[in-house]
């Protein structure tokens, strides 16, 4: 594509979509933060990919990205085709997320019990996609976001099973061997998902074998069973990789196996059996990273309005709230606002205490922020 996007700021793509700041490009797309048309805006982001040889194609399997209804999965706005300076161009807008786990595994690594919190969601909306007869094809850590407490995996990427890669997706460290020329397969998800897992273990993706047909070599120090469901991800025979529903039974079945409605029924019937802390974790939303994969979700027109704006600051005291939340950027409110105000003016610095762990910091006025979304109760700071 190009390297000039930044240039694009300030146009309005197809009278609807202000493209407010450039936020990132690879070879084939670019994505931007605009807004929504709603009295209090939302901010959104908007993704350009090259218009390929089957443009219909490509607008309508955004179309039935968008139409993938999932608790864990990052819902998408259909999109369609637009033209930018002397380019063709299909885009999807979709919730804009600040945080992902790729800026996370920098920092820390997780451990057995978060990795496996993690992965229990991850799991549940990559078999949802596979059902739809599509795949994700491009699992990475930076596809995997939190929007509040809760695990959202993007669907911006879906791809329909059995078809060929298109010619615009180059392949990267997270696909699988055969990603290039073989037909789009729910096993290359498998492999990708376990190079995600062996990266957010060590900080580290898999060391190729020195055998180029061998088997990536997994970290024998990896705890179980996630060493076993690392392993059995990169097997290199696609055959060989398991499915969403083995690594899910080598998990915890408990963890993460979700009840058919006639299962349900009748489990309510019984006395209920013990279950893993981690499962009663994910049964409940305050005190876990992710959220009940049976919550519904509100639909995409009516859940991006009525937004809620207000200044806030990032506790300091980020390894207390990096063991409480995947995603550690607590944030703590200060006074409510609105989209369009300029940031206060404060003279020098001024403390602010967190709630959570109870600590003070000295913050300046450079370090607040307009967030978008809801906040928890809190007393106006005194200098708003």
């Amino acid at each position: 594509m190009r390297d000039d996007w930044k240039k694009f700021e300030g146009q309005v793509v197809n009278k609807l979509f202000p493209l407010r700041r450039f936020l990132g490009s690879t070879s084939h797309s670019a994505v931007f933060l605009t807004q929504s048309g709603h009295a209090q805006p939302k901010n959104l982001a908007i993704k350009f990919v090259s218009a390929g040889a089957n443009t219909d194609s490509q607008v309508s399997l955004l179309h039935r990205a968008s139409k993938l209804s999932h608790p864990n999965l990052l819902g998408l706005l259909p999109g369609g085709r637009c033209r930018l300076a002397d380019m063709d161009l299909v885009f999807v807008v979709m919730v804009y997320v600040e945080e992902n786990l790729g800026q996370v595994l920098p920092n820390r690594t997780f451990t057995a019990k978060e990795t496996a919190e993690l992965l229990a969601p991850l799991l549940d909306a990559l078999s949802h996609i596979h059902s739809q007869g599509l795949a994700h094809s491009h699992i990475k850590p930076s596809n995997i976001m939190a929007i509040g407490n809760q695990l959202k995996l993007s669907s911006d990427t879906v791809l329909p099973l059995g078809e060929l890669r298109p010619a615009n997706r180059p392949a990267d460290a997270y696909d699988a061997p055969e990603a290039g020329t073989a037909q789009v397969a729910a096993s290359s998800d498998i492999w990708s998902l376990g190079v995600t897992l062996v990266e957010v273990l060590t900080q580290r993706p898999p060391t190729p074998s020195p055998e180029n047909q061998a088997d990536p070599i997994v970290p024998d120090t990896l705890p179980q069973p996630l060493l076993d469901i690392a392993r059995h991800c990169l097997r290199r025979d696609p055959q060989l990789r398991w499915t969403t529903a083995q690594i899910s039974d080598c998990l915890n079945p408990t963890l993460v196996q979700v009840a058919a409605p006639e299962m349900a029924a009748s489990a309510q019937k019984t006395t209920p059996t013990p279950v893993s802390p981690a499962a009663n974790a994910l049964k409940t939303v305050p005190a876990t990273n992710v959220a009940r994969a049976e919550k519904e979700i509100e639909p995409a027109s009516e859940a991006w309005q009525d937004i809620t704006y207000s200044w806030v600051v990032l506790c300091k005291n980020y390894f207390f709230h990096m063991k409480q939340n995947f995603f550690f950027r607590h944030r703590i409110p200060l006074a409510y606002t609105d989209p369009y105000s300029p940031v206060p003016q404060i003279d020098g610095p001024f403390e602010v205490r967190c709630d959570n762990c109870g600590k003070t910091y000295v913050y300046k006025r450079r370090d607040l922020r307009r967030y978008e979304g809801e906040v928890p109760k809190f007393e106006t700071h005194p200098l708003f």
